[in-house]
């Protein structure tokens, strides 16, 4: 592309989670760089893979928009394109794609136009082969908009990194890892679900509660069906909450009314081996009771009148 033979021109930029990635290549004269990172999808640990991980690393670190907020365990490759709209600031183009043997490699370029308007002109043909080359290349379509669930997830993350699975989204949030899907709406139109705080009784809950506990007798419930507190002030509409514990699973129902359509009712999972009642049982819980408030705050804030 370059015509050049690259140098080495600057020292591994640090990536996600502290990771080098290989020496920057530069040519036209430092004007051209280039950056490989190289890593082994299986010796991922924690929530989300190394994958999704370097995906948001890049959004960040480009301010891109208009590209999918996270990562899809589904894809086996991907382009990243930052046009800015000032011909003369630098562009960026990246390519994350996974390799024949089951690795992955991640591939960054950023191009800086010289001031020289013939120059400019020849890097920008060569510029404009290399993104050509990037959008010929198969890629995946963006989720799609089907799971609506997700569209509140993606809002809750506040910057962190998540990853998508299917019809659920993961992501860590005070050392543990969470998982949120969205379960058939069938199932919270089934139940009483008044959309007013002040219709809600807690006779009804309670009736609700035993339904709950019917479908898995199991279960133990650390919270019980309960409506859940305000998120604004003189909030009128109503937002409900259980926790069950099933085997290693801490499990949170969310369930999400709307004045004039049908209810949401989300499920957001984490695993639990502690014992109950102890001292890391309880912070799981605090963890998973502060990410529920989070997405009924945002559903609150969009429903309100």
């Amino acid at each position: 592309m370059s015509a050049q033979r690259p140098l080495f021109c600057e020292a591994p930029a640090a990536g996600p989670d502290g990771g080098l990635g290989a020496p920057v290549q530069c040519a036209w004269r430092q004007r051209l760089m280039m950056q490989r990172w190289v890593f082994d999808q299986g010796r991922a640990t924690g929530c989300i893979s190394a994958a999704a991980r370097w995906w948001h690393w890049r959004r960040q670190t480009d301010a891109a928009s208009g590209v999918a907020p996270v990562w899809d365990a589904a894809w086996q490759r991907q382009t990243l394109l930052v046009d800015d709209a000032n011909p003369r600031a630098p562009q960026r183009m990246s390519l994350i794609a996974m390799e024949a043997d089951g690795s992955w490699s991640a591939t960054t370029w950023r191009w800086s136009p010289p001031e020289r308007a013939v120059t400019r002109r020849w890097e920008q043909q060569r510029w404009d082969q290399l993104k050509q080359a990037l959008q010929q290349l198969p890629t995946p379509a963006d989720a799609d908009s089907s799971a609506p669930a997700l569209a509140l997830g993606y809002r809750g993350l506040q910057e962190r990194a998540a990853e998508r699975t299917g019809a659920a989204l993961l992501w860590a949030l005070g050392g543990q890892c969470l998982r949120l899907s969205a379960l058939p709406q069938a199932d919270a139109q089934a139940l009483p679900l008044p959309y007013a705080r002040e219709d809600s009784r807690l006779e009804q809950r309670a009736a609700i509660q035993v339904q709950l506990a019917r479908t898995d007798p199991a279960a133990t419930w650390p919270a019980v069906f309960h409506l859940m507190l305000p998120s604004l002030p003189h909030q009128r509409s109503a937002t409900y909450a259980a926790v069950a514990r099933s085997h290693l699973r801490l499990i949170g129902h969310l369930w999400l009314p709307a004045r004039s359509a049908p209810p949401w009712h989300l499920q957001l999972d984490t695993a639990l081996a502690a014992k109950p009642e102890s001292a890391a049982a309880l912070r799981v819980m605090a963890v998973l009771e502060r990410a529920m408030a989070a997405l009924a705050g945002i559903w609150v804030a969009d429903h309100e009148r």
